[in-house]
């Protein structure tokens, strides 16, 4: 009797988390999932079940967007990412990488991909001299520490570190 009790009131619940999930229009697959939790929720040894299931809900969605998922928890983890820094040309042709954009107060902004090219940001800006400031402390890549080199422009100079962060670097 106990057991009928706690399953009928998981599953009520359930349903009616469901229900006001689609009143306030959230997706079909978002609503399923977060009512099996509330359903789940009520047996904690299945939570594990619940979880591959949302994973594979996930990589069957990606999937369809041609993504492989090799394991679920690079779902999981593409799920928390909030940056991806992506590297279309330059690094197997010219062996460097470039910054071609910035991002801040919610604008895009060009960067110069080579020498001859100028910038679209201020540097003077506060907010471009803040991300400036995180690109360069939050880096482990230096500039290779000899007189001819440091009389290089920046876009010139010779560096120690990964390609990734002497683009940010630079």
């Amino acid at each position: 009797q106990f057991v009928f009790t706690i399953t009928a009131f998981a599953l009520v619940v359930g349903l009616i988390c469901l229900v006001i999930g689609f009143i306030l229009g959230f997706q079909f697959v978002q609503n399923i999932v977060f009512t099996i939790g509330i359903i789940v929720a009520c047996c904690p040894q299945a939570l594990p079940s619940v979880v591959t299931l949302a994973l594979t809900i996930t990589a069957q969605r990606m999937a369809t967007k041609n993504v492989l998922v090799k394991n679920l928890e690079t779902v999981e983890i593409l799920g928390s990412t909030t940056v991806i820094c992506t590297d279309k040309t330059g690094t197997l042709t010219q062996n460097r990488m470039t910054v071609a954009h910035v991002y801040y107060d919610r604008t895009i902004f060009k960067c110069a991909t080579n020498p001859k090219e100028g910038h679209q940001f201020g540097k003077d800006d506060v907010t471009f001299q803040e991300l400036h400031r995180i690109a360069s402390l939050c880096n482990t890549t230096t500039f290779a520490n000899t007189p001819k080199n440091m009389r290089l422009p920046v876009s010139q100079r010779l560096t120690v570190g990964d390609a990734s962060e002497t683009a940010l670097l630079k």
